[in-house]
């Protein structure tokens, strides 16, 4: 048969899958059963046809599926092609499961910002299969003429999206650094123009949307940040008039590579081979007219043809990825929320006096004190913790699971409950200290209900070192955080050691392999600070 063929289906998590064989010589047919179609190549000029997984941007699986679906090639391959946004692809490379064999983002940077934290080698082979420029875009003549990309991210009610998870999202910060590259102090307004973005992005509750459901929102008079290719296509699909437009000073341009990202080092060796493959059949001048008609431009970013877009423009280009990394750790530090779980020691010796009480009663009152200055977007929950205190060898106890403090629980918030329950802890007190198996319990729940749209943590206050002798030992709880930190889905661990009396090494090296902080409060009257500045902490993200 001439080409490929391939059939839509769903994925167990709702993305659009595409099963494309590109094959020579060989017969396809589709077969279907329970409703989902699936392409295979059988005999014909294929001893074997290898199978690999293809993730790709969201708005190119449209012009990659219909490139590989009408073109025909001598290699025996069949791709299933996932769509996902490219953070999230980063993410599944950083837990080495369910990781694509291989992948096109939206950008070229994602390959070495996805590089750092995979559990396999991330190869990009291809440097673009098509391009498109950054671009503002609103409603005709509502768009704003700006010199720069860094005035144009202090647009008011600029829609951004997520740069932590999308190209087209990172591009305006990218853009305004290429900018100030050369002008240190200039570089460092980029960061001040963001902080109202990423304060904003803080507070939202759900996922900032993308391509064209932010296309959607943008309304009568709103600008948002897009592609000249995403502009094309919603207007096309929706018979929407929208304008784009580009700063004075040009634009950056979004380029579509091929990576390599199996993980496993033999079947990333041959994934390399079946690469190659599809950057040939990418690569063609059919190809070409097939991306052009989405509204793509070719790899070298020349302007389409028939005057459609925006035409030419000068092009803006970052050549240090350090300051790239730097603003999004900025963004990461001022856009994602606070997620915790805090646990509190309630062993015996938490009786013992404190400056104008208990040890005790100053751990509750820096708790209060914490829970009431922290804003609605903040997420915590409660745990207390001493030897066998939930009974049957358990040593903890869980008062308040993890909820935004704004979340309506039978009628008062979950601030309210944080703080209902903090004040009967000292109800609790008494045993010894089982500071191990909940230091793990508590990582491994915070892990369990991960938020990717926050900073994920456990904050643990006790007076004393481990008292349990049935808990795992010292050196199996360093090895299992180390062991089981996952990079995608990372949780720090905050200790807070109470007066002097608190095992502070032991403490430092549970946050240090978490990537947390630790602290001592050796004087009482600083623990309320501590615990505030604990709460707070976002690791070394």
């Amino acid at each position: 048969m001439a080409g490929g063929r391939h059939s839509v289906r769903t994925a167990r998590d709702g993305r659009s899958t595409r099963v494309v064989a590109v094959v020579g010589a060989v017969v396809v047919v589709v077969l279907a059963a329970a409703g989902v179609g699936v392409v295979r190549a059988l005999t014909g000029g294929c001893d074997t046809v290898e199978q690999y997984s293809l993730a790709v941007a969201p708005s190119i699986e449209p012009a990659v599926s219909s490139v590989l679906s009408e073109n025909a090639d001598t290699h025996c391959y069949e791709f299933t092609v996932d769509t996902a946004e490219p953070g999230d692809v980063a993410g599944l490379l950083g837990k080495g499961i369910d990781a694509p064999d291989l992948w096109i983002p939206d950008a070229r940077w994602w390959a070495s910002r996805a590089a750092p934290t995979a559990a396999g080698p991330v190869q990009m082979i291809a440097g673009a299969v098509a391009s498109t420029p950054a671009v503002l875009v609103g409603p005709p003549g509502a768009v704003p003429e700006v010199s720069s990309w860094r005035a144009a991210l202090a647009i008011p009610d600029l829609v951004l999206g997520n740069p932590l998870r999308t190209g087209v999202a990172a591009a305006p910060i990218r853009a305004a650094l290429a900018e100030t590259q050369d002008d240190p102090v200039a570089v460092g307004t980029v960061r001040t123009a963001m902080v109202p973005l990423a304060q904003k992005e803080s507070i939202r509750t759900e996922e900032a949307p993308s391509g064209a459901d932010l296309l959607a929102t943008i309304g009568a008079d709103g600008i948002g940040v897009a592609t000249e290719q995403q502009v094309l296509a919603f207007t096309t699909a929706n018979e929407s008039a929208l304008e784009a437009r580009v700063p004075d000073n040009g634009s950056i341009l979004l380029e579509y590579p091929v990576v390599v990202t199996s993980p496993v080092p033999d079947r990333h060796h041959r994934a390399t081979d079946a690469a190659r493959v599809l950057i040939e059949v990418l690569g063609t001048e059919k190809a070409l007219d097939v991306f052009h008609d989405h509204g793509f431009r070719g790899p070298d970013g020349e302007p389409l043809p028939d005057g459609r877009g925006i035409g030419g423009v000068p092009l803006l280009s970052l050549r240090d990825e350090a300051m790239a990394e730097e603003a999004l750790g900025a963004w990461s530090l001022m856009a994602l929320p606070i997620r915790t779980l805090v646990a509190i020691d309630v062993s015996g010796s938490m009786r013992f006096p404190a400056g104008d009480g208990t040890r005790m009663d100053l751990t509750v009152r820096a708790a209060l004190a914490g829970n009431a200055m922290f804003p609605d977007s903040v997420s915590a929950g409660l745990w207390a913790f001493s030897q066998d205190l939930g009974g049957d060898g358990q040593d903890y106890l869980e008062l308040v699971p993890i909820r935004r403090y704004d979340t309506d629980v039978d009628g008062r918030t979950q601030r309210e409950v944080m703080a209902a329950q903090a004040e009967k802890v000292p109800g609790l007190v008494g045993g010894g200290t089982g500071l191990y198996d909940t230091t793990l319990a508590a990582f491994r729940a915070v892990q369990q209900s991960y938020d990717p749209r926050a900073v994920n943590s456990v904050i643990v206050l006790t007076d004393g070192a481990n008292e349990d002798p049935d808990s795992i030992t010292e050196a199996q709880l360093l090895e299992i955080l180390a062991r089981e930190q996952d990079p995608a889905r990372p949780v720090i661990v905050v200790t807070i050691g109470i007066t002097e009396d608190a095992d502070a090494q032991t403490l430092a090296e549970i946050s240090r392999v978490t990537g947390g902080s630790s602290y001592v409060a050796r004087d009482p009257a600083d623990i309320a600070n501590v615990f505030v500045n604990a709460l707070a902490d976002r690791g070394e993200r």
